[in-house]
């Protein structure tokens, strides 16, 4: 008997010491758990019971780095809210302050027995099973019903994977792809790194080899602090906003409303060049088309300082502040436009005399005495002359004085060739051997860029320009020039920090960029132009396909820049409203005041907008009709009759003729028919030189065997030819308007039932072309009422 019972005890302990060695965390929605090893073991949604932790990858609560070696934590003990972490085969003790919310767990890093040897940190990664819906910036990975979420807590903490040694995410196209959650084959990972950031460092910075970054004191990895979580999806979004409302982390308002969360989020807004005469009227062309925001595309003289240009604000400051306050009694706002972090040579930063703060690619000592009237530069070494190809301005800083150079000569003793001296106003001037001569980092828009110090000085330029003024909406475009400061990530996500801490009042403002904390800060993220074509070729498919990357980062879907030109046409903008309603999406539509003022078609054109914009915030489409508008080939005309709704689909017949050769005499054209199986309508075609190279000479069109559409004249390769059944217009290869063409008779009406039309054309010698038709026709009336 004694013997049973002490084997129950002996089995009772070991149970009970197998329990003590897991640690378990806990939130209402899910629970996690970490072994005795600081491996995470489970993840388990407290509802379903489902463990969602992959088993197939390791799940370290927290990695180091010492030297260039990555090292998991090899014991694990929990005690008073305090995870002790030791990593014996380093000899480095970690500790985290371990915080169990209702909605969150937060994890931060209070403790490293040597907090200089570790160099940086890493949070997981965190293997998961969920692979259905990834949200690579917002860092949510979730399956339809359960999600599970990583977000860094503050800017010295970045979401993503460790790439490089500045601690960037890497870049792909015109954004920075986030991957604070990344796909797996066994589902997907959550992670986010910390750098330590307080010695000197030499790194590849941007292209650059080798660039000196110098430290920022006491800035470790200590207080890197994460938060994890697991919820039903349907909840995903309000959890984050009670993430950040208990983190103290940046929660803007708009009207009472969390921002990620209002409908004012991701509207459209005006780009424009008003000044202090033409704010009315424009600010009434932006009320027209019921959009949200005049935001001026470059008031500045310069960047850096941020000084405003005198002759469109002669009065400076209190110029912008009376335009916004004009826009605040007509309920808009007013933005402008900068680049972040660039800096143009005309700022004071730059001239006349530069800031020892501008961001040096590196530097080498000049081997002898120097002039002022000396144009080549002796150099101990040609390391960071050399390769000029990704440098613009080729200039350097001696001293107070910038000069550009040719190029560094190959052989030793180097020296800079043909240097201008004294550039930028500044004043060229003798320099001693020994001087530095630092290579500036420059961008093909002839700007240079801060160190760190004077990135964050920009930053609070910016803050008191908006609080002076209340301008309360810009984009920070040419945000990765927050990468030359060396800092990757943390110098962009400290730079919009303060710019929106230091603005005294709700900022709202996008990006053409995207990373993981700025989430929390951003309204949108915006992109798609250049505007090389009409509405549909620039870069229509780009903009589409990023409307998925933005739903399943919880964004508001944003469809980029659209120029309205002075021949912008009625069907470019129904084109662009269609593709806006079926996605939900705002955009910014770029409409100077000269173009406005030429457009005999302006007052429609800003109605459409107005009215596709109240027809898609009411919610009036169906399932169906919202398909068919995120269609790029489908065209649509919407009307509105008091409160009653139409949409009309066009139908489209493609035609298309190519050269033939044939007998001497036999006829040459190409004949097609279609049916309008609904009422009498304008015909209504385009004709577009499809090719390389050729001309098409003098084209016409036949209509039902009896009326003939002549279109005198050579049309080069690539120009098209539109005709709303009127009157017609060239087109050229960029979709740019050219000229009205003169047809002298009335086209008559296309009656309903079935029609032929003929079409034949010259072409060049040279010509390798084909002609392709495109009869619109109307369809019915689809009502919609609500």
């Amino acid at each position: 008997m004694r013997k049973i019972i002490t084997t129950f005890y002996l089995i009772t302990l070991v149970c009970s010491m197998i329990n003590a060695q897991k640690i378990q965390l806990k939130t209402q929605d899910w629970n996690m758990e970490v072994s005795d090893k600081g491996q995470v073991i489970a993840m388990f949604g407290n509802n379903s019971g489902n463990n969602y932790l992959s088993s197939e990858a390791q799940a370290p609560i927290l990695q180091i780095r010492v030297g260039d070696q990555w090292y998991m934590p090899t014991k694990a003990t929990f005690k008073s809210g305090t995870m002790s972490l030791q990593y014996q085969n380093i000899g480095i003790l970690a500790q985290l302050k371990v915080v169990q919310k209702k909605t969150h767990i937060s994890l931060e890093l209070i403790k490293l027995s040597d907090k200089e040897k570790v160099n940086a940190v890493i949070w997981g990664p965190y293997p998961t099973v969920i692979n259905k819906t990834i949200g690579e910036v917002v860092g949510i990975v979730r399956d339809g019903n359960f999600a599970i979420g990583l977000q860094a807590l503050n800017p010295k903490t970045v979401g993503g994977v460790f790439h490089t040694s500045e601690g960037a995410n890497k870049e792909s196209g015109a954004t920075a792809i986030g991957s604070t959650a990344t796909v797996q084959p066994y589902g997907s990972s959550l992670q986010a790194f910390s750098l330590n950031r307080s010695k000197d460092r030499m790194l590849t910075v941007w292209r650059r080899p080798e660039m000196p970054v110098k430290a920022i004191p006491n800035e470790t990895t200590i207080c890197s602090k994460i938060a994890l979580f697991g919820c039903e999806e349907s909840e995903v979004l309000s959890r984050i906003g009670d993430i950040e409302v208990a983190e103290g982390l940046p929660h803007a308002l708009i009207d009472g409303i969390w921002f990620k969360q209002s409908p004012e989020t991701g509207r459209a807004y005006l780009i424009s060049d008003f000044d202090e005469k033409t704010v009315d009227t424009m600010l009434a062309y932006t009320q027209q088309a019921g959009l949200a925001s005049l935001y001026h595309e470059g008031p500045f003289q310069s960047w850096g300082h941020f000084i405003l240009d005198s002759i469109a604000f002669p009065n400076g400051i209190a110029g912008m502040k009376t335009c916004v306050d004009k826009a605040k009694a007509k309920g808009l706002r007013i933005g402008v436009h900068t680049l972040s972090t660039f800096i143009n040579t005309n700022d004071p930063y730059v001239t006349p005399v530069p800031d020892k703060r501008l961001s040096v690619t590196g530097s080498s000592e000049l081997t002898d005495v120097v002039s002022a009237e000396a144009t080549e530069i002796p150099v101990a070494s040609d390391f960071y002359f050399k390769n000029i190809e990704s440098s613009t301005l080729r200039a350097v800083l001696i001293g107070d004085e910038i000069i550009r150079f040719r190029e560094v000569s190959k052989d030793k003793p180097y020296r800079l060739l043909d240097c201008q001296r004294g550039v930028f106003g500044t004043k060229a001037s003798a320099h001693s051997k020994g001087s530095k001569a630092g290579m500036l980092f420059d961008y093909p828009y002839n700007t240079l860029f801060p160190n760190f110090e004077m990135l964050e000085e920009i930053a609070g330029n910016l803050g008191r320009f908006f609080t002076e003024t209340g301008v309360s909406h810009m984009d920070f475009d040419g945000h990765e020039g927050c990468l030359a400061s060396g800092e990757g990530d943390y110098g962009m996500q400290v730079f919009a920090d303060k710019v929106i801490k230091d603005t005294k009042h709700t900022l709202v403002n996008g990006t053409s960029r995207s990373y993981h904390y700025y989430w929390h800060l951003c309204h949108y993220w915006n992109w798609g132009e250049p505007w090389y074509g009409g509405f549909r070729e620039s870069q229509g498919d780009y903009r589409l396909e990023n409307q998925p990357f933005l739903e399943r980062n919880y964004m508001p879907n944003m469809l980029g820049w659209f120029l309205l030109s002075a021949s912008t046409t009625i069907e470019d903008i129904e084109w662009m409203m269609a593709r806006a309603a079926g996605y939900n999406a705002g955009f910014a539509l770029v409409a100077r005041y000269k173009s406005l003022q030429k457009n005999p078609n302006t007052a429609q054109l800003l109605a459409l907008v107005k009215l596709w914009q109240e027809a898609y915030r009411s919610k009036i489409f169906s399932t169906d009709q919202i398909a068919r508008l995120k269609n790029p080939e489908n065209d649509f005309r919407l009307e509105k009759h008091n409160a009653s709704w139409k949409l009309y689909q066009f139908k489209k017949y493609k035609f298309e003729h190519q050269p033939k050769v044939l007998q001497p005499g036999e006829p040459t054209f190409s004949k097609w028919e279609f049916t309008n199986e609904e009422a009498d309508q304008d015909l209504n075609f385009t004709l577009t030189m499809m090719g390389k190279e050729g001309k098409v000479i003098n084209p016409w069109i036949e209509l039902d065997g009896y009326f003939l559409v002549e279109l005198k004249g050579e049309y080069d390769a690539g120009t098209s030819i539109a005709c709303d059944g009127k009157s017609a217009k060239l087109y050229n290869k960029k979709g740019e308007y050219v000229k009205d063409i003169i047809i002298n008779q009335t086209i008559p009406m296309l009656k309903k039932g079935k029609h032929t039309l003929k079409f034949d054309c010259k072409m060049s010698d040279e010509s390798d072309l084909q002609i392709r038709c495109i009869v619109k026709l109307k369809g019915g009336a689809e009502e919609i009422k609500k």
